[in-house]
């Protein structure tokens, strides 16, 4: 068929969809159907509207870096061929283009097909970059085949760019020209083009990375054990890993294997799934010289349902109790659940409220705010009802920690690594001999990389247990009840909820200052939204992106005044450029920057 033939007949397809809703698939290809399909379901429009600006890109990412060789090699070749080559992340945010002859660039301009735009197919419709997202595979879109209008003079050829360890797809490369100029060679070139960044990623990997691939492809080559391979930037499985454990099994393992090895090299241990599955966890650790890889994990199946069960979170039974501890062996059986109901949170209540119940003074570790001291508190009250806790710092009268109380009583040296030498020493002198009935010691100390300096030590010697509290991202599986918990107290209401949306981005958040951050995202959320269901769109900005720093004053006076004069023009954001004297793609970098989407104003 001839080109002009097969645009008509694709147009009359087109059009046909448009009417009636149903491809006709001898007209179109399979990918193209399905593709028009999506874009209809999403709510795409086949004509008006814009193509919508997601924010400034990071030139210097991993992605870009990789790909600059490519580019650069590619626009030697272009050089006064009406063609676009472009370069996208996996989210289809065009990250950087080349034009061939500026006759070309001026026409892309016109479609937004620029740095910082946002090309999913849900937004826009079937294009070189959505498509190849959504399909996972090489497209080539010409003409009407773009299911909206603005885009029908062009022909663009994509290809997916895929992690070599992951496997995942980490961008696209897409080639764009105008229809009459299309050609079958533009494939072969995007293909080259993806297969050489595909390369180049492969040969940017860290050497920690390096080595974990390796470990985990040695590993594998044995065959006939399930394995897993964890590290900070990658994840792998192989099929019988995948047959054993789901997506949320397998990244339940990585962390408990994360935590629970600690300084060790390789552990093997039994852990209960959620669906009440036991699983022999074999973890070692990788190293690529002095530097930690990641673990390779061997999982297999258990029978010994009662002999998998970790010490730590079976039922207790109660220890013994010294003659002079007795009567508080009674006292309160319950066990405190109110963080949530995972192994390694489980683990660490069980193993405080043992050290309560047996006497024993008690070092309580873990990050910043992850709430020790309040955990071993709340603890201590619920095994001794009616007793007291007193929080010691440097002012504290330390006199009643070598006195008899007939008030059962806690004393919690909360972070003992930042008192003063002459504290410590008290403290030390005071628990150098065996405690007085009714007198408890907690103490609490921040995870540190560095020993404990030596004024510690001595302080540290009359400590009996060591018990180490969980980061919150290495229990994600509590986070809903964390924060439920947590809203209870901000609000003084248990009618308060969180919409689903916004619990799994509660739940994707690494949390770096744990339950303390959460604590401050829920209160910039309730003050948003003093009533009904928290959205997603109330949490702050922060919540949305990672981690990231505070504005200054100047950029947070910025902030209200764009909020406001998106408020003043009913969220219409082109009257907004217009009342604020900047362009539009202004002000999306402004939007995205200050966390003002869909015209909300800010948090805070």
């Amino acid at each position: 068929m001839k080109n002009a033939d097969r645009r008509l007949t694709v147009a009359v397809a087109r059009a046909g969809f448009l009417d009636s809703g149903e491809p006709d698939e001898s007209l179109v290809s399979p990918v193209v159907s399905a593709s028009w399909q999506r874009s209809q379901a999403a709510g795409v429009q086949p004509s008006g509207g814009d193509v919508g600006f997601v924010g400034d890109v990071n030139r210097d990412s991993r992605l870009v870096q990789c790909a600059m060789s490519v580019f650069d090699r590619l626009a030697a070749d272009i050089v006064d061929v009406p063609v676009s080559i472009a370069l996208t992340d996996a989210k289809a945010q065009v990250l950087m283009r080349i034009d061939g002859a500026r006759s070309i660039g001026r026409l892309l301009d016109r479609v937004s097909l620029a740095p910082g735009f946002d090309y999913r197919e849900a937004e826009i419709g079937t294009n070189g970059v959505g498509t190849v997202l959504e399909s996972g595979q090489p497209v080539q879109i010409e003409g009407a085949e773009h299911f909206h209008d603005r885009f029908q003079p062009f022909a663009c050829s994509g290809a997916p760019i895929r992690d070599p360890f992951s496997g995942r797809i980490a961008g696209v490369v897409d080639l764009s020209c105008l229809s009459e100029h299309s050609s079958p060679l533009l494939a072969s070139v995007v293909r080259s083009a993806a297969s050489e960044i595909e390369l180049n990623l492969f040969r940017d990997r860290s050497a920690r990375q390096h080595a974990l691939f390796d470990a985990f492809v040695r590993a594998d080559a044995r065959g006939g054990t399930a394995l897993l391979a964890t590290g900070s930037a990658m994840s792998l499985a192989n099929p019988l890993a995948h047959a054993i454990l789901g997506p949320e099994d397998q990244r339940r393992v990585g962390e408990h294997v994360d935590y629970m090895i600690g300084h060790r090299d390789r552990i093997d241990e039994n852990i209960e799934l959620p669906d009440g599955v036991f699983v022999r966890v074999r973890a070692v650790r990788i190293r690529a010289g002095e530097d930690n890889a990641g673990y390779l994990i061997e999982v297999s199946e258990t029978t010994a349902v009662a002999a998998a069960i970790p010490a730590a979170v079976r039922p207790v039974v109660p220890p013994r109790v010294p003659p002079h501890r007795a009567g508080l062996a009674a006292a309160g059986t319950g066990r405190l659940r109110a963080g949530g109901g995972s192994s390694l949170w489980t683990r660490a209540c069980n193993e405080i409220e043992d050290a309560v119940r047996a006497g024993e003074r008690v070092l309580v570790t873990g990050e910043p705010g992850t709430g020790k001291a309040s955990l071993a508190s709340e603890i201590f009250h619920s095994v001794v009802p009616g007793g007291r806790s007193i929080l010691v710092d440097g002012s504290t009268d330390l006199s009643g920690l070598g006195v008899e109380s007939a008030t059962p009583t806690l004393y919690v040296l909360r972070n003992i690594r930042s008192m003063p030498e002459p504290v410590v020493a008290t403290l030390a002198a005071a628990l150098d001999r065996p405690g007085p009935d009714h007198v408890f010691v907690v103490a609490t100390m921040q995870d540190s990389d560095e020993p404990a300096p030596e004024f510690l030590v001595p302080l540290l010697d009359a400590l009996e247990r060591t018990v180490h509290v969980p980061a919150l991202r290495h229990r994600t599986d509590d986070i809903p009840g964390v924060a439920a918990e947590v809203l209870r107290t901000i609000t003084g209401s248990s009618s308060r909820e969180l919409t689903p949306d916004a619990m799994r981005l509660l739940v994707s958040y690494p949390w770096p200052r744990n339950i303390h951050e959460l604590e401050a995202a829920l209160r910039s959320a309730v003050a948003l939204r003093p009533a009904g269901r928290i959205t997603r769109d109330d949490l702050p900005e922060w919540c949305h992106h990672g981690p990231g720093r505070r504005l200054s004053a100047v950029e947070a006076a910025e902030r209200d005044v764009v909020a406001r004069a998106l408020r003043d023009t009913g969220g219409n954001r082109a009257e907004t450029a217009r009342a604020l004297g900047i362009s539009r793609s202004s002000l999306y970098r402004k939007l995205a920057k200050f966390g003002l989407a869909d015209g909300a104003e800010p948090a805070g």
